[in-house]
């Protein structure tokens, strides 16, 4: 119900901002990522984690950064192939992780130490680096587009990092 919620957030932050009100968009977005983070904490916490929710949960976190990106890009038109470029990003940053991941546990291998459901690769762009970026769009719009090739970058480099990582770990 928690991711649920978040994602709920996330995505009426993404259509407040294309109404054209981007700092309340981005209180919508920092309180659905609080939220966000609260749901795996809750469920280790209650003995309630499951692989749906896992499932759910990336799933739902995708939609919601994605409504966000969305929301901005349609405010900022100026912006013109920085968003597709960011989608893009997010969609090989994704995959690069997920894919990584399940082939590591393919393998009987691991990165890291964490309890969460999914295994969560090392990268330049994993999460609240998106945060930042989003309250820089919303706090100096002048600024959206150099801002988001920067991002777009920092994405590529991401996937870049990861592909060479599964190069080193996987046979």
């Amino acid at each position: 119900m928690l991711s649920v919620f978040g994602a709920t957030l996330g995505v009426v932050g993404g259509l407040v901002v294309a109404g054209g009100h981007p700092l309340l968009g981005l209180g919508a977005w920092l309180i659905s990522r609080i939220v966000d983070g609260m749901d795996g904490i809750l469920a280790r916490e209650t003995n309630r984690v499951t692989p749906f929710g896992g499932y759910l949960d990336i799933t739902l976190d995708m939609m919601a950064y994605s409504a966000m990106l969305l929301g901005f890009a349609w405010i900022h038109p100026e912006g013109g192939w920085v968003w597709a470029a960011i989608l893009v990003g997010y969609l090989l940053v994704t995959t690069t992780t997920l894919a990584l991941s399940s082939m590591l546990e393919k393998e009987n291998a691991r990165i890291g130490t964490n309890d969460r459901s999914l295994q969560f690769t090392p990268g330049f762009a994993e999460a609240g680096e998106t945060t930042v970026v989003y309250a820089l769009f919303a706090l100096l719009p002048s600024f959206v587009t150099p801002i988001g090739w920067v991002w777009a970058a920092v994405c590529a480099a991401t996937v870049v990092q990861r592909t060479l990582l599964a190069r080193k770990l996987l046979p």
